[in-house]
């Protein structure tokens, strides 16, 4: 019958949270043919309604420059895969070792001895998500937020943009540590907000590294309806666009936006929230401005599976190291880091 749309569906790999989802989408959905397209983190896998037959090769070279790979079956995981996860992981405990020697100094202090998250190291998970497919969606809508004005009103549209986001973040993060002033705060219910806090970030590191793929069930996510929406917001062009959008990124479903709003909750405090999502703005602003007025092509620079891996095994890392503290603070262990 003609006119009858065909359905097909393909594998991928790289997806790491429901941001990806978007991303993918995004990008897809612009294929001549294409009605329809739904990404499926959990299931790693596309479902395509489209007026032709496709071609996993064609659909995967619209993406891989932002680390994914469309394939007709299920990979599994190759020797090269093996020798990545591990020169990942000895470049993070390289990494991590580094860091206990500066703590140990005295030179910084990114984790505290009480199992609460330092401003430093809520700074460090703004620059690694900076580099992530997470904010990946942010710096897309950024682009496409760009080219939606004529060349002398970009850069005022950029300011206004990073501007509305930090101080959004700085806002919405107090009203999420207000919210938490509303329970009573107890080290028992603290140390329950921690533990939750760490299975966020282990959950989001093993999607990372692609080695546990129904961990990706997990993966703690917003309504997707909610990015979509977002995402249509950067397609309008007015004065308010770019303040609008700059707010809204803070409902983006990027993980480490997500983990530093729970452990927002967990401050239990205005200021504390305001300035703990603050931070974190501030530790993803100096990629996302270089994206903004530089070019495509360095965005897209760090979008390596060795880069991600990386990143997968130094969250995993410190995600214990904090709750380590966590647990001593509630005296369940005695120190172990001494530091």
């Amino acid at each position: 019958m003609e006119g009858e749309l065909k359905s097909c569906e393909f594998f991928v790999e790289g997806m790491h949270c429901a941001a990806c989802e978007l991303l993918i989408e995004k990008k897809l959905s612009k294929v001549a043919g294409v009605k329809k397209v739904d990404a499926k983190l959990n299931e790693s896998k596309i479902y395509i309604q489209s007026e032709r037959e496709l071609d996993a090769v064609e659909l995967s070279k619209l993406i891989e420059n932002e680390g994914y790979r469309i394939v007709n079956t299920k990979q599994n995981v190759t020797s090269g895969s093996k020798k990545e996860l591990f020169l990942s992981l000895l470049i993070a405990i390289g990494f991590f070792g580094g860091f206990l020697l500066l703590q140990k100094s005295g030179i910084i202090n990114l984790a505290s001895g009480d199992g609460q998250i330092t401003l430093p190291f809520v700074f460090l998970i703004g620059v690694v998500a900076s580099l992530s497919t997470c904010m990946a969606v942010v710096g897309g809508l950024v682009l496409s937020l760009s080219s939606n004005y004529a060349k002398e009103k970009q850069a005022k549209s950029m300011v206004l943009f990073h501007i509305s986001r930090i101080v959004g973040f700085f806002l919405l993060g107090g009203l999420i540590g207000l919210l938490g002033s509303a329970f009573v705060l107890t080290p028992i219910m603290t140390f329950i907000l921690n533990l939750a806090l760490f299975i966020v970030m282990i959950v989001m590191a093993i999607n990372l590294l692609e080695i546990l793929p129904s961990a990706k069930k997990l993966q703690l996510r917003m309504p997707k309806f909610i990015g979509k929406r977002a995402m249509k917001i950067g397609e309008t062009n007015n004065f308010l666009t770019p303040i609008l959008l700059g707010v809204v990124t803070f409902f983006l479903p990027c993980g480490f936006t997500q983990s530093m709003q729970l452990y927002s909750l967990t401050t239990g405090s205005f200021i504390n929230g305001a300035i703990t999502m603050l931070v974190f703005a501030l530790g993803t602003l100096p990629m996302l401005a270089l994206i903004s007025f530089a070019s495509t092509k360095f965005s897209k620079s760090m979008h390596s599976g060795l880069f991600f891996k990386i990143a997968g095994f130094i969250i995993i890392l410190f995600a214990i190291f904090n709750f380590t503290a966590a647990l001593v603070a509630v005296g369940i262990i005695k120190p172990i880091f001494n530091i």
